[in-house]
């Protein structure tokens, strides 16, 4: 500005208030058939004085040097919203040695500004880093002799803010139990491809997640 430095400096608020929530829950659990039960839980929740970050007046600031400008960032709880979902896991017994149980998540959150705020992003990052769908599958087979093997898939819908594509990762387990103190698993991670991302930090303020495919194996002693 005119060879003049500028400076975005987060000021603090001596008057933010606390974020509020109140939530709404309710649940149900039926057995279908004697294999086969069902948990169903949904969810309201209405959310109050959430935290925005405010454009402030600019001025002008000499430490540190060189004299600069200064254009101040500041809290304040200029936002408020709601969410909902609903959740669904059942477990069937397909057999004496086999059960599935698949499960599955919706949620949708909805921000709003105050007409006093000039915030331009909290409403999109509080939209947009949470996943509207999710679905997962875990198996679960006896094998006989100590054997039973593991496997499970899981389904996450993409991000917008920030921008992370839909993913499905997939997990295998093979354990033997050899008596009632002793056991040995080796697992499979995340192979349904190399790598996937499951959220990305802009602001460094958390760790970037890059999940990797990988394999381990585990010693269990009971004493």
């Amino acid at each position: 500005m005119n060879g003049t430095p500028v400076a975005l400096r987060l000021l603090g608020n001596p008057k933010l208030l606390d974020e509020t929530t109140i939530s709404y829950e309710a649940g149900y659990r039926m057995t279908m058939a004697e294999r086969f039960s069902v948990d169903i839980a949904a969810y309201y929740n209405s959310q109050g004085d959430q935290e925005t970050v405010e454009p402030g007046t600019p001025f002008f600031g000499s430490a540190p040097g060189p004299p600069h400008l200064v254009l101040p960032l500041i809290n304040a709880n200029l936002s408020f919203g709601e969410s909902h979902g609903v959740e669904v896991a059942a477990n069937w017994k397909v057999t004496n040695r086999w059960t599935l149980s698949p499960g599955y998540a919706f949620e949708e959150i909805h921000m709003h500004l105050k007409p006093t705020s000039h915030d331009a992003d909290s409403v999109s990052e509080a939209e947009g880093s949470s996943p509207t769908n999710m679905a997962q599958l875990r198996s679960h087979l006896s094998l006989g002799q100590g054997l039973s093997w593991d496997a499970s898939a899981y389904f996450t819908g993409r991000l917008t803010d920030p921008v992370i594509p839909s993913y499905t990762r997939v997990d295998t387990g093979l354990t033997w139990q050899w008596n009632e103190k002793g056991s040995i698993t080796f697992v499979g991670q995340n192979l349904v491809s190399d790598r996937h991302s499951e959220f990305v930090d802009s602001i460094g303020s958390a760790g970037t997640t890059l999940i990797k495919r990988s394999a381990y194996a585990k010693f269990t002693w009971r004493f």
